[in-house]
């Protein structure tokens, strides 16, 4: 209703056996808590989702510009969202595993994975999403999607 709901979406097309593609969240210490309403990934093939909390990036990515779903506010988003982010997962905390099943030609079979009711990212929190393409020998098509809602600034 104020123009504080945003989505972002990337598509992986042609992703080979046994690779994976993310996409990186992070809320910047300086904004507003973020809402996180649902993470959705849909996927072409058969895979291994995981979210990890808190990834260190080690090298930044290609950034994603939020979209405001009220089409008539002129609000933006501070969250730094992306993919291609070279992250190391050694302090990083595993939040989610689950997995997509498989589907043969039109008949794409993907998984929405939410990760709570409300999940509540102040500000300087991150997450990364890592879909794994688990086929031997096929590629695929892999779409995420994110969308969170934003709290009223103080100021």
């Amino acid at each position: 209703k104020e123009g504080l709901a945003y989505s972002v979406s990337h598509r992986f097309e042609g992703v080979s056996a046994g690779s994976n593609v993310s996409m990186y969240f992070s809320v910047p210490y300086d904004s507003t808590t973020v809402s996180i309403v649902a993470i959705e990934v849909v996927t072409t093939g058969q895979g291994k989702i995981d979210i990890y909390r808190y990834p260190t990036v080690v090298a930044g990515g290609t950034q994603i510009t939020p979209i405001n779903l009220n089409f008539g506010s002129n609000n933006t988003s501070d969250v730094i969202v992306g993919y291609g982010y070279t992250v190391d997962l050694t302090n990083a905390t595993l939040a989610l595993q689950t997995v997509t099943p498989g589907g043969v030609k039109i008949n794409a079979i993907g998984s929405l994975s939410e990760v709570g009711e409300r999940v509540l990212l102040p500000p300087g929190n991150s997450f990364i999403i890592i879909y794994t393409n688990t086929q031997t020998t096929a590629s695929e098509d892999v779409s995420i999607r994110i969308i969170w809602t934003e709290e009223l600034s103080a100021s």
